[in-house]
């Protein structure tokens, strides 16, 4: 098992291959369920936060068994998979089994994590046999790190899950669960392009980002949690606008059963493209918007 362990505070991320203008070529985006997505580009394909399932929710869109199906058997499109990243180890993130069996059909995958998501596949019988496939990123809260995997640049920013409150029944306080979670957002550089998720996190500091450097570099795709069409935007929102800067934004964490108010999927106050995900395996490919319809 490979381990990227930096102690790196606050170090800007550097975007590979973004400055000349000729290596800039379409890239593929398929929505899984929930964060998950498939990313295609040229020869490289990515698979962030897709390979999970299994469970009933009525709190966010699951993959169907069709798609899972094909995600552990590495079948089309989820063959030749170069880089799996699992942004921490939540069920509606990551699945053990599932990343396993996928690993074992696509032989050369790489998976890129926090600890805790590795550790869940120590206990496999195939674990010994995939671990030099699993590059493990551990690294101090509000670091970031970039490394290359399978020729791809990805950094990984170390951030704090987004925080749920309930009450410690011994103390009668509230905390945090989610305080413990090792979570990361990450940018994937690939074909002149940096695609930019941010997972579960918390965007709530804007000085952080911009230490993170965001802003320095252009965001081509930025996948963050969805947003209903508004008058006056949230500080997400402001955020994503002034300091990631995207040129085009892929809504995620969808709710069942909630329609949107408004029409987010056309709300282009917080980038100039924003989409809104309407079924599994629905594919956009970019700069033609969908694959109905061109710009």
């Amino acid at each position: 098992m490979f381990l990227v362990r930096v102690i790196l505070f606050l170090m800007p991320f550097a975007i590979a291959g973004c400055s000349g203008g000729d290596m800039r070529s379409d890239f593929a985006v398929t929505y899984v369920a929930n964060t998950g997505f498939l990313i295609e580009s040229d020869d490289k394909k990515i698979l962030v936060d897709a390979l999970f399932g299994g469970f009933d929710s009525d709190w966010c869109y699951v993959p169907p068994d069709s798609a899972i199906d094909l995600m552990v058997k590495a079948r089309p499109p989820f063959d030749d998979v170069d880089v799996i990243a699992a942004s921490h180890m939540h069920k509606d993130h990551f699945n053990a089994d599932y990343a396993i069996d996928h690993l074992l059909h696509n032989t050369k995958g790489i998976l890129v994590c926090p600890a805790q998501v590795a550790e869940t596949l120590s206990t496999s019988i195939h674990y010994s046999e995939l671990r030099d496939r699993i590059r493990v990123v551990s690294l101090p809260l509000d670091s970031v790190v970039t490394i290359t995997v399978s020729g791809v640049a990805v950094t990984a920013i170390r951030t704090a899950h987004l925080p749920t409150y309930e009450e410690d029944v011994s103390t009668g306080k509230s905390v945090d669960r989610h305080r413990d979670v090792e979570h990361l957002e990450f940018i994937f550089s690939l074909a002149g392009k940096a695609i930019y998720h941010s997972g579960d996190t918390y965007m709530n500091d804007v000085r952080k980002y911009e230490s993170y450097g965001f802003g320095s570099e252009t965001i081509d795709l930025a996948f963050v949690g969805w947003w209903d069409a508004r008058e006056m935007l949230t500080f997400e929102q402001l955020l994503i606008r002034d300091v990631i800067r995207p040129e085009r934004v892929i809504l995620m964490h969808l709710l069942p059963d909630r329609e949107p108010r408004g029409h987010p999927e056309r709300e282009q106050s917080v980038a100039p493209e924003v989409y809104l995900p309407q079924y599994s395996m629905q594919t956009w490919t970019f700069p033609i918007k969908t694959e109905q319809g061109t710009e």
